[in-house]
């Protein structure tokens, strides 16, 4: 496997060297690419049809290798600091693989549950989020970020009354583009969250976790 990597990468670097089309790319002028070819690869994944992931997967890793190519041109990083970034972040993320800590007759679900908070509670040290939204990817498709905003509100404690009909149900409308509405009822709703948030935090004068009662006392009215 290691030695199909380091092949990987050099013929990454020899197309580089070659100074053609390659050259002419940077991060922004990829994004299509990226963006199809993580399309193609969900497709093979829903079809259930190994050889086609494997095809998309190696797509995906020239995306990879590609923009880490772009980056260590610009003397920014290599793919050697992606990957040693990669390690680690899983490895402080998952305590458990330095020691035993979720005890040897733990369940798969005990498991699951404990490696999961682990996880988001290590992931949000290492970030200093101040919002539970923080580090959503708003440029995702509209269906993919409502039910990440909702996921995220909803482990933090807000109460389901408080999600708008908007995006409990989409309606397809002649004319209208239920994408463009989903958007923009979702990020009015991720506004109010952050908006609780805060007001939250200036009459406390300072950031916790909000109560079902906290989110409903510090919810913005309209």
């Amino acid at each position: 496997m290691t030695e199909a990597l380091a092949e990987a990468v050099d013929v990454m670097d020899r197309l580089w060297n070659f100074g053609g089309w390659e050259v002419t790319q940077s991060h922004d002028t990829l994004r299509p690419y990226l963006l199809e070819e993580t399309y193609e690869l969900l497709d093979a994944i829903g079809c259930n049809d190994a050889e086609t992931i494997r095809e998309e997967l190696g797509d995906l890793l020239l995306q990879v290798l590609f923009h880490s190519r772009i980056a260590e041109a610009a003397g920014e990083f290599t793919l050697a600091d992606v990957a040693a970034t990669l390690v680690e972040k899983l490895t402080h993320r998952s305590p458990h693989l330095l020691d035993n800590t979720f005890g040897a007759d733990a369940t798969p679900e005990e498991k699951v549950a404990a490696q999961e908070q682990a996880w988001e509670e290590r992931k949000n040290t290492e970030k200093s989020r101040r919002s539970c939204l923080d580090g959503i990817a708003m440029a995702q498709p509209a269906l993919a970020l409502a039910e990440k905003v909702l996921s995220r509100s909803r482990k933090a404690g807000l109460p389901d009354y408080l999600v708008p009909e908007s995006l409990r149900v989409v309606h397809l409308e002649q004319g209208d583009s239920a994408e463009e509405r989903l958007r923009k009822a979702t990020l009015t709703f991720a506004t109010d969250i952050r908006t609780a948030e805060d007001a939250a935090e200036t009459a406390r004068s300072t950031r916790l976790p909000l109560t079902a009662e906290d989110w409903t006392q510090f919810w913005p009215r309209t």
